[in-house]
């Protein structure tokens, strides 16, 4: 992929490969991003402990980060080609999948993590109907979605730009959230990060388990 591509102009896997090669490795995670990082992945640790690794499903895991240094060998997935040949070190079973057309059978899992990832599709609706059939009835779907706006505030900040990540197709709310989980799940928790008592507007992440009914 040619870095001098207009991401607008991309298909989102040809959009996926442009950004793994011009924002660089997922494991240049430091600082206060790091910190950040390692506040939700904790949450999502606390939810998937003493549940088996292979009933577990991550869809976009990058560069495998997640899971790396738990002990815990979870199914892991991604569309960009370039972040699969980053993980292959880290993750036992990896493949490179599309999230609108995951090759498992029907109610394969116990638990299919989005860490991240709605905001990278353009139809997230579709990309959570596909994780529903594949999650088993009463089975979780662990969602986590940034807020654009303080995200961009913050690359503003650093000069970084352009200030909205390029691969960032879908603007994600609560309530946008609330009417993609509506048909096939119930959502059982939801909370923000990393302040819990202070408003998404005030927030960078929006963290949300949902039961498949």
């Amino acid at each position: 992929m040619r870095s001098s591509a207009n991401p607008r102009e991309l298909s989102e896997r040809d959009l996926h490969e442009y950004t793994a090669e011009v924002e660089g490795h997922d494991s240049q995670v430091t600082g206060v991003v790091g910190y950040f990082y390692r506040m939700y992945r904790d949450e999502v640790m606390a939810r998937v402990a003493g549940i088996g690794g292979r009933d577990v499903l991550e869809v976009g895991c990058g560069e495998g980060m997640m899971f790396d240094g738990t002990g815990l060998q979870p199914v892991q997935m991604d569309v960009s080609m370039t972040r699969v040949g980053r993980a292959a070190g880290k993750c036992r079973f990896l493949l490179c999948a599309d999230g609108y057309q995951l090759p498992f059978a029907d109610e394969s899992f116990e638990v299919v993590l989005l860490i991240a990832v709605l905001e990278h599709t353009r139809e997230p609706r579709r990309l959570l109907a596909e994780a529903r059939r594949v999650l088993k009835r009463g089975g979780r779907a662990i969602v986590v979605v940034p807020n654009d706006a303080t995200m961009s505030a913050g690359r503003l900040l650093l000069g970084k730009f352009p200030i909205r990540y390029p691969d960032h197709l879908t603007f994600t709310t609560p309530a946008r959230m609330r009417l993609w989980l509506a048909n096939g799940f119930r959502v059982r928790e939801r909370f923000m990060l990393p302040f819990r008592w202070l408003p998404f507007a005030a927030n960078l992440y929006y963290f949300v388990v949902a039961e498949r009914i």
